[in-house]
């Protein structure tokens, strides 16, 4: 098999309480080109929820489509369903291995001229080809397709906009409450250190392709040696889709604090994914922030241009429980 290294994770449970939870794609060094976006700056696209409750999008591929992409912003490369790539007529770029959480298979990639999202385009894309069976969807819109703008995951409305970085106006609705979490990191990779997840200190980074919120065993160890014998873990069966079998562990959490923000009461998952290792958080607490986290907002913007992320709460949200926001 020709080419380096390729990896994406497709995890689910055997039991169903966790559901699909697509992540990363590590893209080959020097593959795939972050292009400049068109001239044509903005645009809302209409977004909807696929069966696993992952947020949806309508792409077209060099004019052809359109396509629902599911939003994947753990992805490094866009990734593109067998049946998709030949209907589009995508030409054949070479081979890679696409590495599951457990095997690795061989997948190849092809060239997209023109990936559109309404009226924004992105151009000269490398994307992995996988079969429909795995992805249960067209495709998977990656950092290379989003890097550089701003999207704005609009769960009130169901759209999803993407625009060019812009500056904050500090101008907001009286009846809502936002807060801003400052990020760092390259290539879409952002990520925030002031986060703690029951007093430890964690490395925190959004996976909009992960329906639930995980953490690694470096930050179980932490949790535990800061409180011993607060966490009875329950095992849950994780698969992937290349296939094989693992085991997470879900424990209870009393609160996540990330920058202005906190959750109260919740669970995450503790799994030692290739996500941490691709983001090179094996070795320190880490965690990654999923959908469940992410649908408690009004709305979600992540500005990768000026590396910041804001999360914004109508009234009513806000007086849940589960999340308050700093205004």
């Amino acid at each position: 098999m020709s080419g380096q290294q390729t990896r994406r994770r497709f995890v689910g449970t055997m039991c169903g309480a966790i559901g699909l939870l697509p992540s990363s794609l590590r893209a080959e060094p020097g593959a795939t080109t972050h292009t400049p976006p068109d001239a044509s700056r903005t645009g809302d696209v209409a977004a909807q929820n696929d069966r696993n409750r992952h947020l949806t999008v309508e792409v077209r591929i060099n004019g052809k489509g359109p396509y629902q992409f599911v939003v994947d912003t753990g992805a490094d490369r866009t990734v593109v369903a067998e049946d998709v790539a030949v209907a589009a007529g995508l030409v054949t770029q070479g081979d890679v291995d696409v590495e599951g959480i457990i095997k690795t298979v061989p997948a190849r990639t092809v060239a997209i001229d023109r990936l559109s999202l309404g009226s924004l385009s992105r151009t000269q894309l490398s994307a992995a080809v996988l079969p429909r069976e795995m992805l249960y969807a067209d495709g998977y819109l990656g950092l290379d397709a989003l890097d550089t703008y701003r999207v704005t995951f609009d769960f009130a409305k169901a759209t999803m906009r993407v625009e060019e970085p812009q500056f904050d106006t500090g101008i907001y609705m009286p009846q809502t409450k936002v807060a801003h979490v400052a990020m760092s990191g390259s290539m879409g990779h952002l990520r925030s250190l002031n986060c703690t997840v029951n007093g430890v200190s964690a490395t925190a980074f959004i996976d909009s392709g992960a329906e639930v919120s995980m953490g690694n065993h470096r930050l179980l160890q932490a949790m535990t040696d800061r409180s011993p014998g607060s966490y009875a873990p329950i095992a849950v069966p994780l698969t992937g889709v290349t296939g094989g079998l693992i085991e997470g562990k879900m424990v209870p959490i009393e609160r996540i604090e990330l920058s202005h923000l906190w959750f109260g009461k919740s669970q995450i998952v503790i799994a030692d994914l290739q996500i941490f290792d691709i983001w090179g958080l094996l070795e320190r607490p880490a965690l990654l922030i999923g959908m469940n986290f992410l649908r408690t907002f009004a709305r979600v913007s992540i500005d990768y241009g000026r590396k910041d992320v804001r999360f914004e709460l109508a009234e009513l949200v806000a007086q849940r429980p589960m999340v308050t926001a700093a205004t």
